[in-house]
């Protein structure tokens, strides 16, 4: 057998390997930080350790194809340059990542440079909402939840740190796509691909929901990473493709919205394609269908910040008339295999602006008027009622109405193992036992050393050969490999895609900082 034979071996029972290995892992749930975070509502975080030692960060899941590939957080220039009057910067903004505090933080892979570099942040459909900044870019440890959590740890992971309003908390980035800079040393490896490769997760997948501060008690948002918990959702057998734009994956088809108000009209009649981004709070919509919002519930609209505030006249009419508004959602793209409604009470929307986007507590109805369809998105508002279920290696999602279970119910986490191997339980089972993964994980392992001392025998044996040749047969020359020097590169880089400015507020509404 030739070198390449074997090696071609090796690599498919190191993959079933692997495989195996996964199969075996667990679904991991992230457990909230137990606290409300936001200047533009109340949302439920979840903590993370960044650094050694470790510090402790709340950051928002980030579902974005595109922003989502990294793990964010919040660096002191956010508050000492960016937001200095803003009382209590540092726990409004879910706490700061202090770089040069963390023994292991490193920028030595990075750029061709010790310091390292900032970047313009990878938000390539955010872009488009007017969402754009810079982060610090480099590697530290990272570990999930709390110290005693018994959650993973992962190692020189790319962490980026940010300081721009636009995004005013971290995020917790579900992406499993790889994320690609000229002056990176190779692909970056996202969060969810790394714990994969090490076969801490069964599969690429998530499930969240971002909870409801109005619930009575609140109810925390929920996270699972390789599978999902079956008391925060009502199942509906309605599974969506992902759409074939790979930064808008979680598409669908939004049928429409209507209000239960007898006589009312449908707020959106004509079916449009929207994407699920929980990186962004507000629901972008056709300006036809805010227009129709607005005469619906005497609306306020603000030209300058493009938002719309409710009055404490209209914040009492609403409060009496309670209405349900119900999205019904499908496949994008014009295939019709079936629809979900998710229901949206009033009080989802129901949300405050605070510092440092308004000077004062201001509340405002999260509806905002989208330029084009390219930027229809149903932000985290949306989340608080829906929770989705997105599974990146059978290219699907769900999207069910969200449950709020009482303390007294625990939670009941089933994993999703990825096509293959499956393991008995598991979503789309084939009745393989943990017996017998781990059985095929022996045989592999002993097929891989068996494999490696052969090619060590084969080797031994090649070089001695070659060895005994004269030096006249090798043609007498000796081949020097070429040296290849990086070019510097600078401190700042530029990431393809367009970045549009946030909309100035009126005086009433004063700026977010953009430094």
């Amino acid at each position: 057998m030739g070198l390449h034979s074997i090696l071609v071996v090796f690599q498919a029972l190191a993959s079933v390997a692997l495989a195996a290995l996964n199969a075996s892992a667990p679904a991991l749930s992230i457990p909230s930080a137990q606290v409300w975070d936001g200047d533009d509502g109340q949302w439920s975080t979840f903590q993370i350790q960044v650094g050694t030692p470790p510090q402790t960060v709340r950051v928002l899941p980030g579902t974005s194809a595109s922003a989502g590939t990294a793990l964010w957080v919040v660096i002191p220039v956010g508050c000492t340059s960016v937001n200095p009057t803003l009382e209590n910067c540092e726990g409004e903004r879910g706490e700061l990542f202090q770089s040069n505090l963390s023994t292991t933080w490193s920028t030595q892979n990075l750029v061709n440079n010790p310091d390292g570099a900032i970047y313009s942040l990878n938000t390539v459909e955010e872009a488009g909402l007017g969402l754009s900044g810079n982060g610090s870019y480099g590697y530290d440890t990272v570990t999930f939840g709390l110290p005693g959590s018994d959650l993973p740890t992962l190692h020189d992971q790319l962490v980026v740190g940010i300081w721009t309003d636009d995004f005013f908390l971290g995020s917790l980035g579900l992406s499993p796509y790889t994320l690609n800079l000229s002056s990176f040393n190779g692909p970056q490896e996202s969060l969810m691909g790394a714990l994969v490769n090490q076969s801490l997760l069964p599969s690429n997948s998530w499930a969240y929901t971002a909870g409801a501060v109005y619930q009575d008690p609140p109810i925390f948002g929920s996270l699972t990473f390789g599978g999902y918990d079956t008391t925060r959702y009502n199942p509906n057998g309605l599974t969506v493709s992902f759409a074939n734009d790979e930064f808008r994956d979680l598409l669908v088809s939004l049928k429409s919205i209507i209000y239960d108000t007898a006589g009312s009209a449908p707020l959106l009649g004509q079916e449009i394609n929207i994407a699920i981004n929980s990186m962004v709070s507000e629901i972008w919509l056709p300006t036809e269908v805010c227009d129709a919002f607005q005469q619906a519930f005497n609306l306020t609209f603000n030209e300058q910040g493009q938002l719309y505030f409710v009055s404490e006249e209209a914040h009492r009419s609403l409060i009496a008339q309670n209405p349900e508004f119900t999205f019904s959602l499908g496949q994008a793209g014009g295939i019709n295999n079936g629809s979900v409604d998710i229901v949206l009470p009033y009080a989802a929307f129901d949300l405050n602006l605070t510092a440092p986007i308004v000077g004062n507590d201001t509340r405002y109805f999260p509806i905002k008027r989208s330029e084009n369809s390219t930027t229809y998105t149903l932000g985290r508002t949306f989340l608080q009622e829906a929770y989705v279920i997105a599974d990146y290696d059978r290219k699907n999602f769900t999207v069910a109405q969200a449950l709020f279970p009482p303390a007294s119910i625990s939670q009941n986490i089933e994993k999703i193992v990825a096509p293959g191997l499956q393991e008995s339980g598991s979503k789309s089972s084939s009745g393989l036992s943990g017996g017998a993964i781990a059985g095929i994980v022996v045989g592999v392992v002993v097929g891989v050393l068996i494999i490696l001392a052969g090619l060590f025998l084969w080797w031994r044996r090649s070089r001695k050969a070659r060895s005994s040749k004269p030096n006249n047969e090798l043609g007498g020359q000796q081949v020097v490999p070429g040296r290849h020097e990086m070019e510097p590169q600078s401190k700042f880089h530029e990431l393809d895609g367009p970045e549009i400015p946030a909309a100035e507020l009126e005086a009433d509404v004063p700026p977010r900082d953009q430094k």
